[in-house]
């Protein structure tokens, strides 16, 4: 096998035009589309500037003395006078104010109070990005869920937008974030045994979390990344034409006819994309960053979870390879094959928004996006440039893991036996 991983490796090294193709075109397209799109995105110096609204339609002191009347029905009035002297100071909505009203956060989102006509009116007319509902009953299902641990059905925030942008996933992710720390809280509380519910709730000081996670990635590194993956499909697509020449030439038939392991060759081909993939991708993304900063002043765990992602994606990618070749093998009309692989290439390309970003998109696109291995590596190295968060790394590691293996057991079976190709 490592014959055919080296003769493959040989092929596409002497193709000095194949070589410039996918190491220097992705970074002539990355500075290209990065000043194109820098617009579109706000740039890498410029600051977030979010506007958010909150359309409060519950009524918290009513919430709260509903709460109190509740509790001081219960049967264990000892209980029920520790319960109220606990409560006596949770106000669910003051969190969610406390935490957008962070000092931290001033600079960059302002936050109004409005109705939700006024909210409604000032989205179409793009004056803020979005409203938070409070709905009614959120105090009243909130403190039985702090306070008694109740299943609360009121206890979400409702987020209204007009459409998708760079602005509304930040908030969106700042929501997600409050409710982590929320129940974070909350797990705290039904584990710790002496500490009181009030302190139990009280939000981290700073919220340093939230912040760290509300960094924006710039075009540059969208492009970065959106182009290393969308030149190592394109590399096997590559690697499963040079196969379609080597069965028009015959080279096949001398390999079978030097009775090598049927596998051998699938396998070699396989390996040597991977290898080709792993250092195509490396390449444009430590040449971006030298000729751009793209990634400056990142941690070395960064660049680790960077590096694995490129690798388990790599191996994605010679997954697919495997199933490219077996369609060539098995094809008769390699112009027809070599049309299809190419085409499939490019739809991968467009649904992946490794052409345009992603977030232009409609959601019901976005979503189909992350169905695609490269639209699944772009998003989860977004939100690792955002986040540098290790559990964000797992389940994509796993899916692209899974994606790979079908299309490389989909390659074997469909690899041709003796006598086939």
């Amino acid at each position: 096998m490592l014959t055919f991983i080296f003769k493959d490796l040989l092929l596409f090294w002497r193709n000095r035009k194949e070589i410039l193709t996918v190491l220097v075109t992705p970074i002539v397209l990355i500075v290209i589309l990065s000043f194109a799109f820098s617009s579109v995105a706000g740039g890498s110096a410029s600051p977030l500037d979010l506007k958010l609204a909150i359309v409060n339609e519950d009524a918290e002191e009513a919430g709260i003395r509903q709460f109190m009347a509740d509790i001081e029905r219960l049967e264990d009035q000892t209980a029920a006078q520790a319960l109220m002297a606990h409560s006596a100071d949770m106000k669910p909505i003051a969190y969610l104010e406390q935490y957008l009203h962070r000092p931290e956060l001033a600079d960059w989102l302002t936050v109004y109070e409005l109705s939700e006509p006024e909210a409604l009116q000032q989205l179409k007319e793009k004056k803020i990005d979005g409203w938070i509902t409070i709905p009614q009953g959120y105090t009243y299902d909130m403190l039985n869920a702090i306070i008694l641990g109740k299943e609360a059905s009121a206890v979400s925030l409702p987020f209204t937008v007009a459409e998708n942008s760079m602005n509304v996933t930040v908030i969106e992710m700042m929501i997600s974030e409050f409710f982590d720390q929320m129940n974070f809280q909350l797990a705290l509380q039904h584990s710790g045994g002496d500490r009181t519910a009030a302190e139990a709730v009280v939000m981290p000081e700073g919220g340093r979390e939230a912040l760290k996670g509300s960094e924006p990635f710039t075009m540059g590194q969208y492009f970065t990344i959106a182009m290393g993956a969308l030149f190592s499909l394109f590399i096997a697509s590559t690697v499963a034409e040079k196969t379609g020449t080597e069965k028009r030439e015959e080279v096949i038939k001398r390999i079978v006819a030097a009775n090598t392991k049927p596998m051998s060759y699938l396998m070699g081909k396989t390996c040597a994309t991977f290898v080709l993939v792993w250092l195509q991708f490396l390449f444009v993304v430590v040449v971006s960053h030298l000729l751009l900063g793209l990634f400056t002043g990142k941690p070395l765990s960064f660049w680790l979870g960077l590096l694995l992602m490129i690798t388990v994606y790599a191996l994605t990618v010679a997954g697919i390879s495997a199933f490219y070749t077996s369609i060539s093998l098995r094809t008769n009309n390699m112009d027809a094959a070599n049309g299809l692989i190419l085409l499939f290439t490019m739809a991968l390309g467009i649904l992946g928004g490794n052409f345009v970003p992603i977030y232009l998109f409609p959601e019901w696109m976005q979503q189909i996006s992350e169905w695609t291995p490269n639209g699944l590596m772009l998003a989860t190295v977004i939100e690792w440039i955002q986040l540098e968060r290790g559990m964000a790394l797992g389940t994509p590691l796993v899916v692209l893991s899974l994606i790979g293996i079908l299309f490389l057991f989909a390659g074997m079976l469909l690899y041709p036996k003796r006598g086939e190709a």
